[in-house]
């Protein structure tokens, strides 16, 4: 028997149009463009829609307004039609519930939602009528008992209904931006803005400093496997973390970036200069940024690299360095040098102000990721025997291999 070929759409023949959902928010107007005398095939070309369905909404136009002055979201695409009031109640105020916590930056998960929606329900739902004891003298009628209300449930299908018919999606949150100083991250800008005018700084002698954590055995989380295969294995998180000091001025020049790791010299250095490594090495028992080491930093890294990048532009060695409030920062009066001046952010404003958080570190470490996987795939080419967890087992034996693994 032939293969089925796929149907092929006639030369000049007009494509088949795609089915549109629309919004409340398009339905109504819509509807307000059928009042002011507009045809339905009028309408339905304006809006790319058949004739048919602008009809169907017509006919549906009481329970659109019903659902648009119950406070329904506008970008809501279903309405319902035999729901009892208390659930449509409840749900908007649902809604009404969540934009408000987003607001305040509270997180809210489907457990939270499913208890407050049965609060609601509790609230919206009217009490049942207790029964008028009869006042005749002539023998009282046996009552009829009355059946208990359904108890409202927080079911899995009524969640994703939910959902859908609100148009929320869950979203992980990221960066800080939240417990963030909004209003002292407006004023930071003028204020540094009348330094640089009054000290007459020119782009390449303002600079900034920020740390990062690296953990640099954190390999992709997601992959693609075939549609047959139900999930792929994953590997134990891999907690091997080293703090890495970018600093940059504002002609877009970066100097040569600090290290900070747990050993003082790993075996894979064993017989090598630290001093020729492409990063300023440092080290400490957690890998992280200390007054001492900043300090170790800044009078054997920071100053001669910045000092010799001024020569060769011909530029006077005064300097203005930003740095963020951070507990590894020492204080302005300990970093005494005459031709450098320290301006420390705000707190709480590092998302939002901090240079080096603009997308120099993330960028950073996108390209990080991308030569470690060429470098992985590299290596399992060449050694068919190989696999992924033996080429990570076998980094865990030198650790903080810094021209190995790409930093």
């Amino acid at each position: 028997m032939a293969p089925k070929t796929a149907s092929k759409t006639p030369a000049g023949a007009t494509p088949k149009r795609q089915k549109k959902v629309m919004t409340l928010q398009e339905k109504v107007e819509l509807l307000n463009k059928l009042r002011e005398g507009m045809s339905f095939a009028a309408v339905g070309r304006l809006y790319n829609v058949n004739e048919s369905t602008v009809r169907t909404i017509k006919k549906k136009e009481k329970d659109i307004c019903d659902a648009v002055s119950a406070s329904a979201p506008r970008s809501a695409k279903h309405v319902s039609q035999v729901r009892e009031k208390a659930m449509v109640k409840m749900e908007n105020a649902l809604f009404l519930w969540i934009e408000d916590q987003h607001r305040k930056g509270v997180v809210v998960d489907s457990i939270l939602i499913r208890e407050k929606a049965k609060s609601l329900h509790t609230r919206f739902t009217p009490a049942a009528k207790e029964p008028v004891p009869s006042t005749s003298a002539a023998t009282p009628t046996p009552e009829t008992p009355q059946t208990p209300p359904t108890p409202f449930q927080t079911s899995k299908g009524w969640f994703d209904n939910f959902k859908r018919r609100f148009g929320l999606k869950n979203v992980k949150m990221t960066g800080e931006a939240v417990s963030a100083d909004t209003m002292a991250a407006k004023t930071f800008p003028a204020e540094s803005k009348a330094i640089l005018e009054e000290q007459g700084y020119k782009p390449e002698q303002v600079w900034n400093m920020d740390e990062t954590g690296l953990f640099w055995k954190k390999t992709p989380q997601r992959t693609f496997i075939a549609q047959e295969e139900r999930r792929a294995p994953g590997f134990k998180a891999a907690k091997d973390r080293c703090t890495v000091l970018f600093c940059g001025n504002a002609a877009g020049h970066l100097i040569r970036p600090g290290f900070i790791y747990k050993s003082k010299k790993p075996r894979a250095f064993k017989h090598r200069d630290m001093s020729l490594l492409p990063v300023f090495w440092m080290y400490n028992k957690k890998a992280w940024t200390t007054s001492d080491l900043f300090l170790n930093w800044f009078h054997h890294c920071f100053l001669p690299e910045v000092e010799r990048y001024l020569h060769q532009k011909g530029l006077e060695f005064k300097i203005l360095l930003i740095l963020g409030n951070a507990p590894g920062h020492p204080q302005p009066v300990e970093v005494l040098h005459e031709k450098v001046q320290v301006l420390f952010l705000p707190p709480n404003t590092t998302a939002l102000i901090q240079p080096m958080d603009q997308g120099v570190i993330k960028t950073f470490k996108a390209n990080y990721s991308k030569r470690v996987m060429a470098r992985l795939h590299s290596a399992l080419d060449h050694d068919q025997n190989l696999d992924v967890l033996h080429h990570r087992r076998g980094g865990e034996k030198d650790p903080g291999t810094v021209e190995e693994s790409g930093c």
